[in-house]
């Protein structure tokens, strides 16, 4: 739900959270676990730095031969579309670019991707997060040259901000539970009468015969259930 509080954040405080969100959970899809929040909080301060840098990653990006959005196979030598429109002010360099299919690129023209992406009816958590960080950093620049990094943020920003800390809250939630139950602050059995544990058994089990383990740490646990439940709901995120 976006709130009157939340359309009063400033640009910059959104892109500096939603930065530091996509580098989080980057982090958790690729380990397989679920981070401390101190992990967040330490990105977060450093955020506007991250920002004012080019996205160098997009160039390796190409050489997947797919689109970032819906992974539709696309030439290996496609220039690639903007990724912040040129009518909206983005700039015409290659880290302002990302290989797009003709139906994407077509479908999302010269709209915001958050605006595009929304209205489609995805949530935050469908974008991959390559594709989030190439969009924040342009933006950044965009909203510089504007001088409006501290304007209150648009519907579409504030609404990926109120979805992110959606997701942050319960990470950081579940994270607590966790390292108790590792740091033996919790028992084990305890822990699995956990009702979102007792919910998601299958889950649980089906990762234990996979990885050949009697027991996985309750921070991957987590992560399990999460992807399960919030990421894998979307076949084409990451």
């Amino acid at each position: 739900m976006i709130t009157e509080q939340l359309l009063k954040t400033s640009n910059l405080e959104i892109l500096k959270y939603l930065f530091a969100y996509q580098q989080y959970l980057h982090a958790c899809i690729n380990r397989k676990l679920i981070y401390a929040p101190t992990f967040f909080e330490r990105v977060y301060s450093k955020a506007e730095d991250y920002l004012k840098r080019p996205a160098k990653h997009t160039v390796s990006r190409f050489q997947e031969g797919i689109c970032c959005i819906c992974g539709t196979p696309i030439p290996k030598n496609t220039e690639g579309d903007h990724l912040i429109a040129r009518a909206r002010g983005g700039d015409d360099y290659e880290y302002n670019k990302v290989p797009l299919c003709k139906y994407c690129n077509s479908s999302k023209r010269d709209r915001d991707l958050l605006e595009w992406w929304f209205l489609k009816g995805n949530r935050l958590i469908d974008l991959d997060p390559y594709v989030l960080a190439v969009y924040l950093k342009n933006e950044y620049r965009l909203l510089s040259k504007q001088r409006e990094l501290y304007a209150y943020a648009n519907e579409y920003l504030a609404r990926a901000y109120s979805q992110g800390k959606e997701i942050l809250n319960y990470l950081s939630i579940r994270y607590k539970i966790a390292n108790d139950v590792e740091q033996g602050r919790i028992t084990y059995e305890d822990y699995f009468k956990d009702p979102i544990i007792k919910e998601n058994e299958k889950i649980l089990f089906d990762h234990m015969i996979n990885e050949k383990r009697e027991m996985i740490k309750p921070t991957r646990i987590e992560f399990y259930i999460f992807y399960e439940n919030w990421v894998n709901q979307h076949e084409n995120f990451y």
